[in-house]
């Protein structure tokens, strides 16, 4: 029998988070703004840091952890006490500068890296945690992050991006994150899609 996830009484309530592989359907959704910014998405940005850091991640957009909101997290350093840790609520991105090529890989993927081609400088406009606008052009690695993490809350995955040479090269990777995420519900480890679904639902609902 599948497993259903265990009842919530506060719709509120995030729970238990944890890094999500593809084809999970939270990474294939798109992500709605914040409109409340409460202590429990506080802690939740919190735990997005040490998940990034665990899995030796720059950047970690909350549909990895199975949230639906726009926001994602990042330090370029990739390591808790160096660089700055930044947090983006609602981006939005503007002025795209410049061609760059660079390999990316992705904490939802693990294991399968590509170059990708995107702009080299952007302008991203978000809010920080504290509800404070901020506004920042970019340029280099830190442009490279916003971008990746951005396209999470389009529902989008950097390999979306790849020519049509290289999605053959990793179709089968894919196929096997498939088999394995298909067959973790079928054995009931993960729950099934509707419950997920339902989930992503009520957490939408109690925060966008």
């Amino acid at each position: 029998m599948p497993m259903e996830p265990a009842p919530v009484a506060d719709p509120a309530a995030i729970g238990t988070l944890a890094l999500v592989e593809y084809p999970h359907p939270a990474l294939l959704r798109r992500s709605s703004p914040v409109t409340r910014l409460d202590a429990g998405l506080r802690e939740a940005v919190a735990r997005m840091f040490d998940i990034m850091y665990e899995a030796q991640g720059v950047g970690l957009a909350a549909n990895q952890v199975a949230l639906p909101y726009r926001l994602f997290v990042v330090n370029p350093a990739g390591r808790r006490g160096e660089g700055e840790e930044r947090v983006f609520i609602n981006p939005v991105l503007s002025r795209p500068r410049g061609t760059a090529v660079q390999e990316e890989g992705c904490l939802s993927l693990p294991g399968v890296r590509m170059d990708v081609r995107r702009p080299q400088k952007i302008v991203v406009d978000a809010f920080d945690l504290a509800g404070e606008p901020i506004r920042l052009d970019l340029d280099g690695l830190l442009s490279r992050i916003v971008q990746h993490e951005y396209d999470h809350l389009e529902g989008r995955l950097f390999i979306d991006r790849l020519p049509e040479a290289a999605a053959l090269e990793v179709k089968g990777d894919l196929d096997m994150f498939r088999e394995v995420f298909f067959g973790k519900q079928s054995r009931g480890e993960l729950p099934g899609n509707d419950a997920i679904l339902a989930a992503l639902d009520r957490l939408e609902a109690a925060r966008c």
